[in-house]
């Protein structure tokens, strides 16, 4: 079952499994310092999902409209480039049920969310470390790569996607 919350609200209940999965997660995601900044990430997000398995929290998703007061250089991009926008934080799913379609199902959620106000969905993965399963995901979801970014410790492409043609 998946559980949709949008504009910063949340079930606190769900927060240690979701920073749990984050950091589980890293460096496909980005790490966070504490459960504070996960609670922040979620009260400031325009949209997030959990996916639920028999009870068990076994992934999330975090995603941002325009202007909001998101600190990422990579939603900063987007923001400087787009005047409407859904930027995809982060997706992440517990190891054991990775390789299942729940990635799948959860994008196809965000793109029903982005299509009501016909926004572009934008995304970020690392190329440097490479993470070439993300890129050929993102590809078979129907993103197409717009750009790319050096950072001190890690390199980026930028991705978007238009759901209303998909």
């Amino acid at each position: 079952m998946l559980r949709i919350f949008t504009e910063g609200d949340y079930n606190e209940s769900y927060v240690s499994d979701i920073y749990s999965i984050n950091q589980d997660n890293v460096p496909e995601v980005g790490s966070l310092d504490s459960l504070d900044q996960q609670r922040k990430l979620l009260s400031i997000s325009s949209y997030h999902s959990i996916l639920l398995k028999d009870g068990e929290l076994i992934g999330f998703a975090i995603c941002f409209r325009e202007s909001r007061p998101y600190w990422s250089e990579n939603y900063k991009y987007f923001e400087n480039k787009l005047d409407q926008f859904l930027y995809v934080d982060r997706i992440a799913i517990r190891s054991e049920y990775r390789r299942q379609g729940h990635a799948r199902r959860m994008y196809e959620d965000i793109f029903i969310f982005a299509s009501e106000d016909d926004l572009l969905v934008t995304a970020e993965v690392n190329t440097k470390p490479p993470n070439q399963g993300s890129i050929e995901f993102h590809e078979y979801m129907g993103f197409k790569e717009v750009g790319q970014r050096s950072f001190d410790d890690h390199d980026v492409a930028y991705f978007e996607a238009n759901p209303s043609k998909k």
